[in-house]
Formats: C-alpha cells, sequence, structure tokens
C-alpha cells in the first residue's frame, strides 16, 4: 500500500465564513481507537454550508460524510467491537467544521473505528458516503428517540408490513426522509409519509405506504383523522412550521405521542398539544462519543456515550451493512456533481440555494 504523507490537501474554513482548498494541512494522527481512512467520496448535507456561513472559525476542516478504504487500522484494536482492518472499505460520518484535524472534505479522515460501516461490494462508494449524517440520523431518531422495534439483524429480505406499527416521516424525499423510509420498512412499520407530487413515486418506492402532498393545507387533518392511532412522527424539515404540522397530523384519539424534530423544537408546535405530544430534538453529532457545546445547548459525557453505544448497533455491530447487503435498504437517489475537492464549494452552493430536492449530492474525490 502507498505510504500515508504528512500533509494533504482539504476543505478548510476561511477567516470571511468562507472555505477554500488547502493544499499543506497535516494528515491526521489518529488515535489509539481510531482509524484514518482514504477518501473516495462524498456526500453533502445542509450541516455543511452551515457550518461554513455560520458556525466554524477559521482552520476548520469543513465536511461530514465520507466513504473510502482504511489505510491505517486502530492500535488500540482490543477495545473496540469493530473489526475493521486496513484495505477494508468503509463510510461514516464526523463533525466537520468542528476541528482542525477532522472533517470529511480532505484526502484523509480519522474516525472512531466502531463508528463506521462496513460497504459490502455491491455497495459503490458514492452511495457508501450517503449513510452518514442521513442515515445515521435516521437510525437514531426512529430506534433510539421513538423507540421503534429495530430491524431484523438476520432477516434475508423485507418482513410483513405491520399495520399496528405506525410513523409518520414528514418530507419523505430529504436525504434523512429516504433514509428514514427505508429503515422503518426494514422494521416492519407501516410508513405514512409527505412529499411534494413529483417525488410521490420516490417515497413509494422506498417502502411508504401512503403518500401525501406535503403543500397541500390538508394533509394534516386528512393523515390525522385515517389513523386516530397514529402517535410518533419524524420531521426531516424540522423549520418553517413544518413541527406543527406534523403534531397536527397524529391521530385524535391518542394520549401520547412524539414527534422528532432535526433542529430546535418551535414553541408554536409545542403548544398545540401540550401534556399530550412531546416534542424532542435530535442531533446526531451527539452519536460520535464527544461531549460538545452547539450554540446554547451543551451535550454531557453520558449523552453522547449513550447515543455512540445505540449508534453502534448499527455501526460495529453490522445493522447498517446487513441490510445493505440484502437490499433492503439502498440508501439514496443520488446527484453526482463532478469529482475533486475544487467541486466542492459549487457543490454546496446548490444545496444552500435550495436548488436540490428528493436527491442526495455526492462527488467522488
Amino acid at each position: 500500500m502507498t505510504a500515508i504523507p504528512t500533509t494533504m490537501k482539504a476543505l478548510v474554513s476561511d477567516a470571511d465564513h468562507t472555505a477554500s482548498v488547502h493544499t499543506d494541512v497535516p494528515v491526521p494522527k489518529p488515535s489509539p481507537d481510531e482509524i484514518l481512512v482514504r477518501v473516495e467520496a462524498w456526500s453533502l448535507n445542509p450541516t455543511d454550508w452551515k457550518h461554513i456561513k455560520v458556525v466554524a472559525p477559521p482552520g476548520q476542516i469543513i465536511g461530514c460524510d465520507f466513504s473510502g478504504t482504511v489505510v491505517a487500522a486502530a492500535a488500540a484494536a482490543g477495545n473496540q467491537k469493530s473489526s475493521v482492518k486496513v484495505g477494508d472499505r468503509v463510510a461514516g460520518m464526523v463533525h466537520g467544521g468542528k476541528y482542525t484535524d477532522r472533517g470529511s472534505f480532505a484526502e484523509y479522515v480519522k474516525t472512531d473505528a466502531d463508528l463506521v460501516v462496513s460497504l459490502p461490494p455491491a455497495v459503490d462508494s458514492l452511495t457508501g458516503a450517503t449513510v452518514g449524517i442521513a442515515g445515521y440520523t435516521a437510525a437514531q431518531a426512529l430506534f433510539q428517540r421513538l423507540a421503534l422495534e429495530l430491524p431484523s439483524a438476520s432477516a434475508t429480505s423485507l418482513p410483513a408490513v405491520d399495520g399496528a406499527k405506525k410513523v409518520l416521516v414528514w418530507a419523505g424525499s430529504t436525504a434523512v426522509g429516504q433514509w428514514a423510509i427505508q429503515l422503518a420498512r426494514a422494521a416492519g412499520c407501516y410508513v405514512v409519509t409527505t412529499a411534494s407530487p413529483r417525488n410521490h413515486d420516490l417515497v413509494r418506492d422506498m417502502g411508504a405506504a401512503e403518500v401525501y402532498d406535503y403543500a397541500d393545507a390538508a394533509t394534516p387533518q386528512t393523515i390525522a383523522s385515517k389513523h386516530p392511532d397514529l402517535r410518533l412522527a419524524l420531521d426531516c424539515i424540522s423549520e418553517r412550521g413544518t413541527q406543527s404540522l406534523a403534531v397536527r397530523s397524529l391521530g385524535a384519539s391518542i394520549d401520547s405521542g412524539k414527534v422528532v424534530v432535526l433542529l430546535k423544537p418551535e414553541a408554536d408546535a409545542q403548544a398545540l398539544r401540550p401534556g399530550v405530544v412531546a416534542i424532542e430534538h435530535t442531533l446526531i453529532y451527539t452519536c460520535l462519543g464527544h461531549a460538545f457545546s452547539y450554540g446554547k445547548a451543551a451535550f454531557g459525557e453520558a449523552q453522547v456515550q449513550a447515543d455512540k453505544a445505540f449508534i453502534e448497533r448499527f455501526t460495529a455491530d453490522g445493522l447498517f451493512a446487513h441490510l445493505w447487503a440484502t437490499g433492503q435498504v439502498r440508501g439514496n437517489r443520488l446527484r453526482r456533481e463532478g469529482s475533486g475537492l475544487d467541486a466542492l464549494v459549487p457543490a454546496l452552493a446548490l444545496l444552500e440555494q435550495g436548488k436540490v430536492s428528493g436527491e442526495k449530492v455526492v462527488l467522488s474525490a
């Protein structure tokens, strides 16, 4: 295998809330529990451009999602559940825009050995890169926050749909929504979702049992009337009023329900059904196992370790890999936007400008 260099190219935040490719960034040095991955593909998320524009101070490596090949295995191999080794193809996510030595928009990325997904041979690098933020968030929201039963780790095909296991995925054509529909379907859930009409076939193909027009003002009442026992929802937008729409979509006869949101809970939504519908924020960076602050919120050691232990069921324990290998999930619908670090900033602009719908923007490294 080619020797690992001492410096690399990476997309790094600059002083004026922009980002540019730096050519002399030190290659990250993994801790004993970490691996080093030579990056082969990226997928893009709104959090990437938001970190550039708002959050990241100068000098931070941007980017969360990646796939690639392991070039240095964890030195403390006995401490991990994972058995990944040099030469393995893996995918995962890091908290890009937060650190000077940890971000995926680079030639190399370091990450916890237990937090990567081993890619089956049939899953190409571009598809593999989509599992990071979107796939991990969907898994955390559905199976940890909403406490749905996990998909089987041994089944080789999709289970029958259980009409009693209903879940609403608001905005199912988003990247998180596509993963949520597939994972919920793999768990045997009856998935109700919303999307623009042009994406209805997409979300049905992903596994949704019912799909409604998200822009139709009558949709929440229609769903609530048809499913009076619907009590669980994931809002994959979580802003501009969608939290209230998700709350209103839950069944009128329920005595308790929950909506998981990806951004800060909105007061208007919380006021709709107090004492009946709880709104819980989930932030996938908590699964990385490092205590951190995000805006005014602080996430302590107890929470991040619990969330890391949970997501390891999908990563180190192999559930994501199993579902992919057996064809029960397939990742996002892709939108390819070129290759190389120089193509990242124009591609991120597409997300910032709202020019992406029903697709996951991916690039080859």
